[in-house]
């Protein structure tokens, strides 16, 4: 018997290198054609200055910073359109340094019993090595780093926290770092972002989501 239900799924790029926040505004993607014109029409811009961009779709957030851009989406049947507009803004802007790319999922699950709700944070931090500490220990945040299962340079990393609001529950954040410029064999490598972004996003949030369901099921157990 299943005791969980995913509740939310949200999904995020993150590009870090040296971007002109000015230029990133909706007209700049319907002009491109990233975006439809009604998108364009539904827009709210929070601001667009030299320093800071902020806006969004009805399915879309961007936020733009000097070193950061950071696009995200909270509908699961956009993610691949939020890969593909990325793709092409990242061709666009070919001459733009990036050096580190983050495809990131983040996943947020009801568990239907407070029990097994505690059992999942017992498992994961196990307060047998916290009894030193007074009563009421509990899980808040944890991390684990582990290498890629790929070719591409960087890690991945796995926050999971208890949720304990509107439900029950845990929330899963999956971090796919990559490395676009690194030295190897003292030659400098640069990955091209657009066919990075391209070649792994729907392999790798498959695999963030099997980190989660698989951690999630292997946590509940007694």
């Amino acid at each position: 018997m299943q005791n969980y239900s995913l509740q939310s799924e949200s999904a995020s790029i993150v590009l870090v290198g040296s971007f002109n926040p000015a230029i990133f505004h909706p007209e700049w993607l319907l002009r491109h054609s990233l975006i439809s014109e009604d998108d364009n029409k539904g827009a709210k811009v929070e601001i667009v200055h030299s320093q800071l961009s902020k806006f969004s779709l009805e399915w879309l957030f961007i936020d733009v910073i000097h070193e950061k851009l950071i696009a995200r989406t909270n509908d699961s049947s956009y993610f691949s359109p939020m890969r593909d507009l990325m793709s092409s803004a990242l061709k666009i802007l070919e001459h733009t340094p990036i050096h580190q790319m983050g495809m990131n999922l983040d996943l947020s699950y009801k568990i239907d019993e407070e029990e097994i709700w505690h059992r999942i944070g017992d498992n994961l931090v196990p307060k047998k090595y916290w009894d030193v500490l007074p009563e009421r220990v509990g899980m808040r945040v944890v991390t684990v780093e582990s290498a890629r299962p790929d070719d591409l340079k960087g890690y991945i990393q796995v926050k999971v926290a208890p949720i304990k609001h509107d439900f029950t529950g845990v929330h899963f954040n999956v971090n796919n770092h990559i490395e676009l410029s690194y030295e190897e064999d003292g030659n400098e490598v640069k990955l091209n972002s657009a066919d990075v972004l391209t070649g792994s996003w729907e392999r790798l949030l498959k695999y963030s989501k099997e980190i989660c369901e698989e951690t999630l099921k292997k946590a509940m157990e007694i």
